[in-house]
């Protein structure tokens, strides 16, 4: 029966490498050399995908979160990576290995700046095992042969022009190697929505019409340096990442009332500015012993610094100001880190290791609001400042085994601890400690040159975000209600726990590197679930996060990418992914009580074209799909479908360099999303609407003499 199953499911994934033919033009295979990348996933027993530079800069997205959505398993919802269709930090973005630290944005990060993506499905015993849905590591630039290269290009958004740069320069000299990749970029942003509201409660019926309209522009500047040294059976790494960035935004809301009577601020105007820097820097060293065996230390530090100045005003129905607030605020994410491995062969295919983990990490957030009238009078005044300070060290051992050529075994174990405290001006100093143990298990079965067979089982968990724990009020600036609470932190919250397991098979059509089709599913049982508890303080509405039951979440997934084959006098390359998610809060009723507003379907399909040496051309659909989502009894809500298409065309010129011309959300659909909350005697609702917009990039890529 296993034997059978196998031919049916290696026949299926056979037939599908078949799928573009034609009666009147026969297809023409051609044969590819395999890449380290796909070596990786076919022959290691931890199963990752690794997606290259290539691939990442295709499209020429202007930030790292255009080029993630099209990855296969991931998601990207507003400035969030999602695997599994979770975001909520059940998704583990590392960088270098290493997690990112709290307040990190993924749009901070030009492409440019990457040398490769790993998708991480399940969890490693040498990693941080906070990945409940799994991990994401971006690895920034490496050293590689002398090659000096500049990138200069453009982008139109609604009329809005934005440059931007590349240089990058590397050179190798016997021990010695560097890359420095440098970018600087400008970016225009804008969101024109509207939205509707309804209320009814027991002082009466309110019907509004919010019109949105606000822009921003974002000036960024970053360098990634890398040196390395290598010598007989030693290396030492530097490797830096310093970021700065300029932001300025503003826009206006105007509120027509269809019944009932207007908020306190039928008109707002606000302002923002902001600039952020960002240093991180982390060197590694490597011994390699006689008996093989290998010993790497590795320590870092990161410093961010964000600054905000922010200005609301208040206007009534007749357009006459008569609230001013703003805000003074700022933040730095200070951490170091150290970390040391040893690993030691126990034969032939057959390795052990044990390590440990540590990290410091300090969070400051000040806060300085003032609200007063036109004419100076002091309406309100909140001075607020605070400080969490967290520890982890973590300890972990991990087996690698071929037992024969065709099974290969992973197991580990990681104990991690976290220490929080939080001090601050008007709050009491509390302290949160936790401590998980996370035993992996992994297991690689090869089905000739072609099968691959997965199975790994983990345990894994989910720490409180910083900013969940402090007891401070984050509020809104007017229309506060049910669907737009202000938002509170609970230094009580634990650590969310999951068990999970994945199983999967791939299949390798061409061989090595040619192509891959894989099919995966897994599940996951949480316990101590994070939710927003919605409760009313006075006439305000204010949400914090509790721990509340249990969920479960299950899923499939799907990926392909088929080997070049020519047709019409062209090569084609064809890719695809897709997931299907599903998953049940057992404290909220059904249906659609999903897990973190999960995203139930996610869909990729990509095509590239080589009509020539000196042409190619790609075009990408992305489709996320809408949903209900039920937050609680009272609360639940709609987002709607999301459909995404973009493309590219390069141009090779004589002598190397290649213009390239990119299209990014090409069909420009509008985003819906809807929150509804409804108890016995009141009810509010709001539906908004949010334009698309295209963008139009173009870049001019050359080498450097």
């Amino acid at each position: 029966m296993n034997d059978l199953l196998k031919t049916a499911v290696a026949s299926a994934l056979a037939a599908a490498c078949g799928i573009a033919h034609s009666a009147d033009a026969p297809l023409q295979r051609v044969e590819i050399t395999g890449s380290a990348a796909q070596a990786q996933r076919r022959n290691e027993p931890v199963g990752r995908i690794v997606v290259g530079r290539d691939e990442l800069l295709q499209y020429g997205d202007g930030a790292l979160s255009g080029a993630l959505q099209r990855l296969p398993g991931v998601t990207v919802s507003g400035n969030e990576v999602r695997m599994r269709g979770l975001g909520n930090g059940y998704t583990q973005v590392l960088i270098n290995g290493d997690p990112a630290p709290p307040g990190f944005s993924i749009d901070s990060l030009a492409p440019e700046l990457v040398e490769r993506i790993e998708i991480q499905r399940s969890a490693t015993a040498d990693t941080s095992t906070q990945a409940v849905a799994g991990s994401i590591n971006i690895v920034l630039r490496r050293a590689s042969a002398a090659r000096n290269d500049v990138k200069l290009g453009g982008q139109s958004r609604r009329g809005q022009l934005a440059p931007s740069a590349t240089v990058q320069v590397a050179d190798r000299d016997g021990d010695y190697a560097y890359t420095v990749a440098a970018t600087v970029a400008r970016s225009h942003d804008d969101n024109l929505s509207y939205a509707l509201t309804a209320d009814r409660g027991p002082s009466g019926q309110s019907q509004r019409r919010f019109d949105e309209q606000f822009s921003s522009r974002i000036d960024r500047a970053g360098i990634a340096p890398r040196f390395e040294w290598k010598d007989d059976g030693a290396s030492l790494v530097w490797q830096s990442l310093v970021e700065a960035s300029r932001s300025r935004s503003g826009g206006v809301t105007d509120e027509t009332t269809l019944q009932g009577g207007a908020t306190a601020s039928p008109h707002v105007q606000v302002r923002f500015a902001s600039h952020t820097e960002t240093l991180r820097s982390d060197a590694t060293w490597t011994h390699r012993f006689d008996h093989e065996g290998r010993l790497e230390a590795k320590g870092g530090i990161a410093l961010n610094r964000r600054h905000g100045d922010y200005l609301f005003t208040g206007a009534d129905g007749a357009y006459t100001p008569w609230l001013l607030r703003t805000v003074l605020s700022s933040a730095s994410d200070d951490s170091a880190t150290a970390s040391g491995k040893f690993g030691m062969p126990l034969g032939a295919g057959h390795s052990v290791g044990a390590g440990w983990d540590g990290g410091w990490t300090r969070r400051g957030e000040t806060r300085l609001q003032h609200d007063r009238t036109p004419q100076d009078a002091t309406l309100f005044l909140l001075d607020q400042a605070y400080t969490a300070d967290v520890r982890r060290l973590a300890l972990y051992v991990q087996d690698e085994w071929e037992v024969t050529p065709r099974l290969q075994l992973y197991a580990g174990l990681r104990w991690e601890a976290l220490d929080t405290s939080i001090s601050g001006r008007w709050m009491t100093k509390t302290g949160v400690r936790s401590s998980v143990w996370s035993p992996v298990a992994q297991l690689l079965w090869k089905e000739g040159e072609r099968m691959r067979w997965r199975m790994a089982l983990a345990r894994t968990y989910k720490a409180p975000q910083t900013a969940e724990l402090v007891p401070r009020r984050y509020t809104v600036n007017n229309d506060n209600g049910p669907t737009a609470p202000h938002l509170q932190g609970n230094p009580a919250l634990r650590p969310e726990l999951a068990w999970g397991i994945d199983g999967g098979v791939e299949y390798y059509p061409a061989g090595q590197g040619g192509g891959v089709i894989g099919l995966s599913a897994y599940a996951r049982r949480v316990t101590d679930v994070t939710l927003r508890r919605l409760f009313q303080d006075g006439r305000e509405w204010v949400a914090t996060p509790v721990n509340e039951g249990r969920a479960a979440v299950s899923g499939i997934e799907f990926d392909m990418k088929l080997p070049p084959v020519t047709w019409a006098g062209m090569a084609w390359t064809w890719r695809a992914n897709a997931a299907r998610n599903w998953s049940r809060l057992d404290s909220v009723p059904g249906p659609d009580n999903r897990l973190a507003d999960q995203t139930p379907l996610a869909a990729n399909l990509g095509l590239d074209l080589r009509p020539g040496a000196a042409w190619s051309a790609g075009a990408h659909f992305t489709y996320k799909g809408g949903a209900q989502l039920r937050r609680s009894m009272e609360l639940d809500g709609v987002t709607g479908p999301e459909r995404v298409l973009d493309g590219y065309l390069v141009w090779k010129l004589a002598g190397g360099p290649q213009l390239r011309i990119s299209v990014a959300d090409a069909l420009a659909r509008q985003r819906y999303v809807m929150q509804r909350y409804r108890d016995g005697e009141t009810s509010s609702q709001r539906q908004t609407w949010t334009r698309g917009a295209r963008t139009l990039r173009v870049a001019f890529e050359a080498a450097l003499p």
